[in-house]
C-alpha cells in the first residue's frame, strides 16, 4: 500500500503581522468607496501573521508581471531546495533514490519547469520522470498526493517526491484594485511543502494512502480561478463557495466515504485546506465537525494565511506529529474547475 513516509514545510523570510498588511492596503486603498465595509475583512479573516519572499515594500512597488514571475522562479527555487532537502532526510533517502517527482503550482509560471530546474540544481538522476502540475489551485497537494498514490500502485518499488510551492505575494499588484483583489490580500501567503511516498516501506513508515477521490462539479467553473490580464493573474473567486461545500462538497465527500466503506465517525483527523473562516464554518455546518477538530486548520491558516496548494500539506505535517498507529485522516481540498479532492489516510 503506497504511503507518505516523510513531509516537511517551509516558509520565505520575511514575516508581516496582520496590522501590518492591513495599514499597507489602508494606503493602497485609500480612494475606494467601500473602504470601511472591506477593511472589517481583516478582523474576521483568521490570519495573524503570514510570510513573504520579498521585504513588503516590493509588493507596494510598481513591478511589471515578467518581473513578478521571474522573481517567482527563482525564489521558489529557493525553497524547493530547502524543503526537499529537509523531507529527504526525514525518508532516510537521498536525491538519488527518487524515481518521480510531482510539482503542484499555481502562483508562477515556469519553462522549463520547477521541478527540471530543480532536478539540475540537487542532482537528481537524469532518468528522474517529472510531472509538474499547473491550474489545479488550492486542491493541488492533495491532488498531486493522489497521482503520486496511483503511480506508486503501479511502480510499488519506487519513490516519490511531491513538491508543492505559492508565492502569493507574486501575484499582487498595486493595481489591481478590485473587493476580490482585496479578499486575497487579506488571506494569502508565500510557502513550500514536501512529501516523500514510497509503495514498499514496511509498516509503521508513515500513513497509508487508502483511497483517493476527486469531483469535478458541473456548471461552476466560473466560481474560482484566475484571470489572466497583461499585469499578471487576478483571482476570480465567489461568495458561493460555503453554500457549494455544504450543497455539492457535502454529498460528494459522503460518497467517498461510503465507496472506502468508511464511516464519517472513523475519521479522527480532518485534515482540510483553510480556505478561510466562512468556508471552515461551512465545513463546521455540513460535517458536524467540532471546532476542536479544526485547531490545525485554523493554526496553520493563522500563522501562515492561505498557502494555496501547499496550505492542505502544512496541515497535514501538524497532524503527522501527533497522530497514533491506527487512526484516520481525510484530506480534502477544493479548487478551479470547482473541484474537490480527497484522500484517505490511516496510520
Amino acid at each position: 500500500m503506497p504511503r507518505i513516509l516523510s513531509v516537511a514545510t517551509a516558509v520565505p523570510p520575511h514575516r508581516f503581522s496582520q496590522d501590518l498588511v492591513r495599514e499597507t492596503c489602508r494606503e493602497i486603498y485609500k480612494d475606494h468607496k467601500n473602504l470601511d465595509r472591506l477593511f472589517k475583512v481583516f478582523a474576521s479573516s483568521g490570519v495573524q501573521t503570514r510570510y513573504a519572499a520579498f521585504p513588503l515594500e516590493y509588493y507596494t512597488s510598481e513591478k511589471s508581471f515578467d518581473e513578478r514571475n521571474a522573481d517567482f522562479v527563482t525564489k521558489s527555487l529557493e525553497l524547493l531546495e530547502k524543503v526537499t532537502g529537509k523531507a529527504l532526510e526525514r525518508a532516510k533517502i537521498s536525491v538519488d533514490q527518487v524515481d518521480h517527482i510531482y510539482c503542484v503550482t499555481t502562483t508562477g509560471l515556469a519553462t522549463p519547469s520547477l521541478e527540471a530546474l530543480l532536478a539540475h540544481r540537487m542532482g537528481f538522476r537524469p532518468d528522474v520522470r517529472r510531472s509538474p502540475l499547473f491550474g489545479i489551485g488550492c486542491a493541488g497537494g492533495v491532488a498531486a498526493l493522489s497521482r503520486a498514490k496511483e503511480y506508486l500502485e503501479a511502480f510499488p518499488g519506487h519513490r516519490v517526491l511531491v513538491l508543492s510551492v505559492e508565492l502569493c505575494g507574486q501575484v499582487f499588484s498595486s493595481r489591481a484594485l478590485t473587493p476580490t483583489d482585496f479578499i486575497g490580500a487579506t488571506l494569502f501567503g508565500d510557502g513550500a511543502a514536501a512529501a516523500v511516498l514510497t509503495g514498499g516501506e514496511p509498516d509503521g513508515a508513515g500513513p497509508e494512502i487508502l483511497f483517493t477521490g476527486a469531483t469535478l462539479f458541473p456548471g461552476t467553473q466560473e466560481v474560482m480561478g484566475w484571470k489572466f490580464t497583461s499585469d499578471g493573474m487576478r483571482l476570480q473567486l465567489s461568495k458561493k463557495v460555503p453554500r457549494i461545500v455544504i450543497e455539492l462538497v457535502k454529498p460528494a465527500v459522503e460518497e467517498f466515504l461510503a465507496r472506502c466503506e468508511t464511516p464519517q465517525k472513523d475519521i479522527r483527523h480532518w485534515i482540510l485546506h483553510p480556505g478561510g473562516p466562512r468556508v471552515m464554518e461551512a465545513y463546521e455546518e455540513a460535517f458536524g465537525i467540532t471546532p476542536e477538530n479544526l485547531v490545525p486548520v485554523r493554526e496553520v491558516l493563522g500563522k501562515y494565511g492561505n498557502l494555496s496548494s501547499a496550505a492542505s500539506m502544512f496541515v497535514l505535517d501538524d497532524v503527522m506529529r501527533s497522530a497514533k498507529a491506527g487512526e484516520t485522516g481525510l484530506m480534502l481540498a477544493l479548487g478551479p474547475g470547482f473541484a474537490a479532492e480527497m484522500l484517505l489516510l490511516r496510520w
